[in-house]
């Protein structure tokens, strides 16, 4: 055999591929629990105008699934979840466990724009896991064969490629990370040896409004402090990919693997992002055999043996299509075949040029003003502006309009002891002054970006901006005499704007139109793209 396949389907692995098996289906279990409340509480994705389908549910075109369906897929999951955890019918079990639970974690972001990387690794792992002899040994399957009096299983050269797999999928998630932070910053250490951590954690937690945890309280006004923990991210990222490098090293390998535990700790205390359903796939990086110590009872295959063709298959379609879509920047949410995944993981530098000097940093964000009876409290006004952040980057009025009532029906259903009069959307541009200053945002209103009452009255202004100028439409505003303005860099001086063909610089441009009665409201904007 050449040296490919040496590596995937090398001896031994029998009871390393069941620990595995029981490891993942426990990290499965704990992801169903994470799931369960926010895909079964009736705030289904599919019953309203948002659902937008992710994954498997592409196969069903753009229709909504019907709620009989989810409440089989959640029965089977639990079902064959179990059943793979202690195996029985181990091998069907995993494929039933892994449809039915990436089917319902796709669900969950049904309502989005774009889905989050929370659950990837975990089905990643499973569907690596995908045909996969883990129920010789540790299992039911196995108790079965010895009451029956059969020889247990011990396959030539089987157990290998899917372990190695797994542990290459688990790993290639952090890699990816480091590699997008080196990537925007243009294979410098710019994402490290700049300001990009702190302004980072300032929109984690304060943009949001929820505190900061002890650790980015300690770090977060001290430079030498933020750069030394941004270093130290990128190095436990990029180191358990090694592991795979060292297969026949056990020792090694585990002490790789080890930073995956210590990355997805790490991601608990600085950025509050908990994934303890993470946690139970170090397995993957674990000999098993060796630290059992047992070894195989195959006899040596013969010298004309090959691997079997659907498991080559399997391996150099999943690795072709796990790298391309984890190291192409966008092309997994572009591709929407969830749940492989590009996992930037914070990858913008969020810092201006040059790098190495201290400067203000702006970006643009959302502001919900919100009347209502009696005034929403701190708590209502976080999940307005944080549980629906984004909108704000929306330009086609109709799916605005679509997006607002989303919010307000979803604020309405969650909040019943508010009678909501209307909701109005602002862009607001946050600013963070330079260090020595304390780190802190300063929030400065730029324009309405829309506004909908609980009677469907729909106000807005957005227009467009082209090489003939800015182009008013209003909506239900009375535009006579409004005088136009715009803000540019992300600074928030406001400049005047002469006319509505006046030629424009800067970049990201905002034009607002400001109405007799005082109301500012964004009519236009631009960004040319670039890395950041």
């Amino acid at each position: 055999m050449g040296r490919w396949q040496r590596y995937w389907f090398a001896d031994g692995g029998r009871y390393a591929a069941a620990v595995v098996r029981i490891t993942i289906a426990t990290s499965v279990l704990l992801t169903l629990v994470r799931l369960h409340q926010p895909v079964s509480t009736g705030d289904l994705p599919g019953a309203h105008t948002l659902y937008r389908p992710v994954g498997i549910w592409m196969l069903l075109g753009h229709t909504p699934p019907p709620g009989w369906l989810v409440t089989v897929l959640w029965a089977i999951a639990w079902t064959s979840t179990v059943a793979m955890l202690v195996g029985l019918a181990s091998r069907a079990a995993t494929a039933a466990s892994f449809t039915s639970g990436v089917a319902i974690a796709a669900l969950s972001f049904a309502a989005q724009k774009t889905w989050s990387h929370q659950y990837n690794v975990v089905f990643l792992a499973q569907l690596a896991f995908l045909g996969a002899y883990g129920g010789d040994v540790l299992s039911v399957d196995a108790l079965v064969r010895k009451l029956r009096k059969l020889p247990a299983h011990d396959r030539v050269r089987a157990y290998q490629w899917s372990l190695r797999l797994v542990q290459l999928a688990v790993a290639l998630m952090f890699a990816c990370a480091a590699f997008h932070k080196f990537m925007h910053g243009h294979f410098t250490l710019r994402w490290a040896l700049s300001d990009n951590l702190r302004h980072q954690l300032l929109v984690r937690f304060d943009l949001a409004g929820l505190a900061r945890p002890r650790v980015v309280e300690w770090i977060i006004d001290d430079p030498w402090k933020y750069k030394t923990a941004a270093l130290l991210n990128l190095v436990s990222q990029a180191t358990p990919i090694l592991a795979c490098v060292f297969a026949k090293r056990p020792v090694v390998r585990a002490l790789c693997g080890l930073f995956f535990v210590i990355e997805t700790i790490a991601l608990g205390l600085v950025v509050d992002l908990w994934n303890w359903h993470w946690l139970p796939l170090y397995a993957v990086f674990i000999d098993w055999d060796w630290v059992l110590r047992r070894r195989g009872d195959a006899s040596n295959p013969p010298p004309t043996w090959q691997p079997p063709r659907a498991a080559r298959i399997f391996v150099i379609a999943f690795v072709a299509y796990d790298a391309i879509t984890a190291i192409v920047p966008g092309i997994d949410q572009w591709l929407n075949t969830y749940p492989f995944s590009g996992f930037p993981m914070f990858s913008t530098v969020l810092a201006k040029p040059p790098y190495g000097e201290h400067q203000p940093y702006g970006l643009p964000g959302d502001h919900f003003v919100v009347t209502s009876t009696p005034p929403i409290d701190l708590a209502a006004q976080r999940w307005f502006d944080h549980a629906n952040r984004g909108i704000y980057a929306e330009r086609d009025p109709v799916k605005l309009r679509a997006r607002l009532a989303v919010v307000l029906a979803q604020a309405q259903r969650r909040y019943p002891m508010y009678a909501f009069d209307k909701i109005q959307l602002w862009i607001t541009l946050y600013v963070a002054a330079p260090y020595p200053e304390r780190a802190h945002f300063e929030s400065h209103p730029l324009g309405i970006v829309g506004e909908l009452s609980n009677l469907g009255v729909y106000r807005t202004m957005l227009g467009k901006l082209g090489p003939t100028g800015v182009e008013l439409a209003p909506q239900n505003v009375d535009a006579t005499g409004a005088t136009l303005s715009y803000y540019r860099d992300d600074d928030a001086t406001q400049l005047p704007l002469a006319a509505a063909n006046a030629p424009l610089e800067g970049d990201p441009i905002y034009v607002i139109a400001t109405t007799a009665a005082g109301e500012p409201w964004l009519v236009a904007s631009h960004a040319d793209w670039k890395w950041q």
